[in-house]
């Protein structure tokens, strides 16, 4: 019969999607037609698989030629349908008899000898591959041979990597040298950061703010005048956070491969530090197609913005969405992408534009217009979904050089990652998600306090006109504290507290 099937796998956005690959020779004048709503690198494959078939002894066949690449309404832009495109005209004009095609993924681009040429994202391809065989468990993944050690760390999938388009055919036969199969790789283990709490002198207010922040998942602001260690201690959050459990961890690497970041699996969680200065396509991701940007890289990590107020305003207002729900969705033209961005967020920036306001021994130049435009930066929507603000105040000289850390004190990463780690747990088990992605229906019921707190809480609330979120904000906030306290119950010091993370400098967030 001339038509043969096969299957391979695109990437909406970092979504994996499997494409069935139909290829069907006809009677009629000779041409070869890629349907599908192919891009130009897709389309450009009809000659780089004429000239590999031809080269690695095949017989081109001169006859009609439709490839249909399903589904028809996925736009695709990718090189590596190449091999599948070429196996299966080999096997429509029957070159690959008895050659079973069903059980198989193909994945390469080939060059015009017939060599296999290295993907773009090849880990990620793994990845999307090992979910395909969890509902098809005889599933088995081929890509270049090139690839095969960039995606070792993948279990679970019976992977084999061919250097060439004959070889892959022979195998497929029955014929030839066997391919070589990926290796087992032990799980990786999470890596000890070389920055550490402990190397932290004073600052107990800010730790143990960032302590509640990775306990519970909330958003942090740090807010101190130039060289009073907001970065140092911003930088060492990741550090006390637990581990990634492994399938999140290989969606992160998958992640970075799509990104061109490497292929290396790590429990360790993200963290990044855009500049300042980063555009708004390489903060949310965008181009044709859309690509990740740094809230996507950030994904079950830290996102670090140093210097908040200077970024571009609609940069940082792009940042609700994903807050709000763990995603952004990305639109272009004849392109959408729906990205993970789960991430938990803290920003840093001086009080005032000079830096200087409420430091110890240097003066501030600024006028109170200029500190309320400055602050005023920042979006009173987009400051209401952050759960902690607290000051970072300079540390005397004395106190900086007569600090000794202790790496295995409770005030080290070790010591409050152990704490992180426990209350994450009770939260998990409690409500099945962090404090921090409560829902409203979910506070009612795992946030009330007794009489004393409800009544401090209304105090404020009608003090200041809160809005419903920042009340349910200090409310997850009030039921970390009680959880990193082992209570049961909110108590009144917990919402004091969690009322005074809800300040900012100058007023209420």
């Amino acid at each position: 019969m001339p038509l043969a099937t096969l299957h391979s796998l695109t990437f909406q956005g970092v979504k994996p999607i499997p494409v069935q690959i139909e290829v069907h020779l006809s009677a009629g004048l000779p041409s070869f037609a890629i349907v599908g709503l192919a891009d130009t690198e897709i389309r450009e494959s009809k000659e780089r698989v004429r000239s590999a078939l031809i080269n690695s002894g095949f017989e081109f066949p001169s006859q009609r030629i439709t490839v249909n690449l399903a589904p028809a309404d996925l736009p695709k832009g990718t090189a590596v349908f190449d091999l599948a495109i070429a196996l299966g005209i080999a096997s429509a004009s029957g070159q690959l008899k008895n050659a079973s095609l069903d059980d198989w993924l193909f994945a390469g681009e080939l060059s015009l000898s017939g060599a296999l040429k290295g993907t773009r994202s090849p880990f990620a391809l793994a990845v999307a591959a090992r979910r395909e065989s969890q509902r098809h468990p005889a599933l088995k993944f081929m890509l270049p041979a090139c690839d095969l050690p960039h995606s070792q760390g993948v279990p679970d999938l019976e992977m084999y990597g061919t250097p060439t388009l004959f070889d892959a055919a022979a195998h497929l036969v029955g014929h030839g040298e066997p391919l070589e199969a990926a290796r087992h790789t032990p799980s990786p283990k999470a890596v000890d950061d070389p920055v550490d709490f402990a190397e932290v002198t004073g600052h107990d207010a800010a730790k143990h703010a960032l302590l509640v922040a990775a306990a519970g998942q909330h958003h942090v602001r740090l807010v101190g005048s130039p060289g009073s260690g907001k970065s140092m201690l911003a930088r060492r959050l990741g550090t006390i956070l637990p581990p990634l459990p492994f399938d999140d961890a290989l969606d992160v690497a998958a992640i970075r491969s799509l990104k061109g970041e490497g292929n290396a699996l790590s429990l360790n969680r993200p963290f990044r530090n855009p500049h300042a200065g980063s555009s708004f396509m390489a903060l949310i991701g965008g181009g044709n197609p859309p690509m990740p940007g740094e809230i996507t890289l950030a994904h079950q990590g830290v996102l670090f913005t140093d210097e908040v107020l200077e970024f571009d305003r609609r940069s940082l207002e792009s940042l609700r969405e994903p807050l709000e729900t763990g995603r952004i969705n990305v639109s272009r033209a004849g392109h959408q992408a729906t990205f993970p961005s789960r991430f938990l967020w803290i920003c840093a920036h001086n009080p005032c534009p000079c830096g200087w306001l409420g430091h110890p021994e240097k003066n501030c130049r600024c006028t109170p217009e200029q500190i309320r435009r400055y602050q005023g930066k920042l979006s009173g929507p987009l400051a209401d979904r952050l759960d902690i603000s607290v000051e970072v105040h300079p540390i005397a000289p004395e106190l900086l050089i007569q600090g000794k850390p202790d790496p295995q004190g409770e005030g080290s990463s070790r010591g409050l990652k152990q704490r992180v780690e426990k209350t994450r747990k009770v939260q998990l088990d409690r409500q099945g998600c962090l404090n921090g992605e409560l829902t409203a229906g979910q506070v009612q019921q795992h946030c009330r306090s007794d009489s004393e707190g409800e009544r401090l809480l209304l105090q404020f609330a009608h003090k200041h006109h809160l809005s419903s979120r920042a009340l349910h904000r200090i409310s997850r906030v009030a039921r970390t504290l009680a959880d990193l306290d082992e209570c049961t119950d909110i108590q009144r010091r917990h919402l004091a507290t969690a009322i005074q993370y809800r300040k900012s400098l100058h007023g209420v967030a």
